[in-house]
């Protein structure tokens, strides 16, 4: 199938009735690719690799799409912040994912609630043949954080004492988790869509010298996006459960609604948002369009919020490294906040935090924020969790907050019968 013909790119809104989720994207057999380590970029044009030394991926990124055909689909990890501010990652690296991947597909494939359609290329023949349930089968298990409580709680106590000197006024700390997986990847990918469909779905699969990587993401949230002119973004922060009933779930609504901590969690990030965009708008057109909007998701409500600007001829990897990486997932002030989460953390978040999308021709662009999301190395699963720190945050609860996070992942692992649509079938 379309795997092993090289990487393999899929964005997918996978709750139509979301105003974000309108169409999703299948983009396989690459023409061209580039990926960085650190300041080592490559680029693969057919069989030839070139990689080229103490380079400035960001200024790689940007030639890279130039020389193509506007195409491009894959990842942006949390790592290429130290390539716009004086930081660093020296925190262990289990994954050693690239920083960066993005590749120019020969196969692209739309699909909308009308239909799908090829907008690139041509779907090679035996491509689209059954998929059985047994073929989607994969077991995971021993999934464990790599920290213990205590140390978590000290890392929250430690960040609280940030904020009281004056460091920032809040900051997002994780872990990771860390399971054994075999089997089939995209099966895993499509019990995280049954177990709580997204607007901001992905999956990936890429290899690079001998090692290969697939990436199982349930976003909610989006980035940063273009349309013409306008780039707008959607940070959340502020989320409660559903509720068992018509009546609980309005009540649990109106409650994050009305929540002043979720209020001022979120408007923290919006304005961090504000000033990004400032950096690439048209003097006078930063505007929040949508303040502590609540969304409803299949498994939880959440406060959302839209801050957008107009661009003029800006090319858009310049206006994504503006705002790279975002609020929600750093803190305020931004460069304090990541300073202080290498400091903290103890693990390079590599893919955690980054951003997987597209760049269109023309300069339209969108990309989510990667969380609830599984990135699998051969027959290791690491899964990260976190969540936003601030002056009255409580370890054992900001700890205990983690775990329930991670039954995104777990609870996806009790299956039951599949749905299996074209893009499995392409993708096996």
């Amino acid at each position: 199938m379309l795997q092993s013909k090289g990487a393999v790119v899929l964005l997918e809104s996978q709750s139509y009735l979301h105003p974000a989720a309108q169409k999703t994207y299948l983009a396989a057999m690459p023409k061209a690719e580039i990926w960085a380590y650190g300041n080592q970029v490559y680029r693969r044009l057919g069989k030839k690799i070139h990689k080229k030394p103490d380079a400035d991926p960001w200024e790689e990124l940007k030639q890279f799409q130039s020389e193509t055909d506007g195409w491009l689909f894959g990842y942006l990890g949390y790592d290429l912040k130290n390539h716009l501010e004086k930081l660093e990652s020296n925190n262990r690296d289990q994954v050693g994912a690239p920083d960066l991947f993005m590749m120019n597909p020969g196969l692209l494939i739309q699909i909308t609630q009308n239909g799908w359609s090829v907008i690139k290329g041509k779907i090679p023949a035996n491509t689209g043949s059954e998929i059985t349930s047994q073929q989607l089968d994969y077991r995971l298990k021993n999934v464990e954080p790599r920290v213990t409580e205590q140390a978590y709680r000290g890392i929250i106590r430690q960040a609280k004492n940030h904020i009281r000197e004056g460091n920032y006024y809040e900051v997002n700390l994780s872990h990771q988790m860390q399971g054994d997986f075999s089997g089939c990847f995209y099966g895993l990918y499509e019990d995280m869509k049954r177990v709580g469909p997204v607007p901001f779905g992905a999956y990936l699969h890429f290899a690079d010298e001998g090692n290969s990587w697939s990436v199982c993401c349930a976003s909610p949230e989006r980035f940063l996006a273009r349309e013409g002119s306008r780039v707008f973004s959607q940070p959340i922060k502020g989320t409660i459960h559903r509720g068992n009933s018509v009546t609980e779930d309005e009540e649990l609504k109106q409650w994050l609604q009305s929540s002043e901590k979720n209020r001022a969690e979120n408007l923290m990030i919006v304005d961090l948002v504000r000033n990004d965009l400032g950096r690439i708008a048209k003097t006078g057109s930063v505007k929040v369009s949508n303040l502590f909007e609540v969304q409803s998701f299949e498994t939880v409500h959440q406060m959302v919020s839209t801050i957008e600007a107009l661009v003029d001829e800006v090319a858009s990897t310049d206006i994504i490294r503006a705002c790279f990486p975002m609020g929600s997932m750093t803190g305020a002030p931004k460069i304090s906040a990541m300073r202080s989460i290498e400091e903290l953390e103890g693990y390079r978040r590599g893919i955690y935090s980054g951003a997987i999308g597209y760049l269109a021709p023309g300069g339209n662009f969108d990309f989510n924020v990667v969380i609830r999301t599984a990135v699998i190395k051969q027959d290791q699963l690491y899964y990260s969790v976190g969540g936003a720190i601030t002056s009255d945050s409580e370890p054992g609860r900001e700890w205990q907050e983690t775990l329930v996070k991670a039954k995104a992942l777990t609870s996806a692992v009790s299956k039951d019968q599949k749905s299996l649509q074209i893009e499995t079938e392409l993708i096996k």
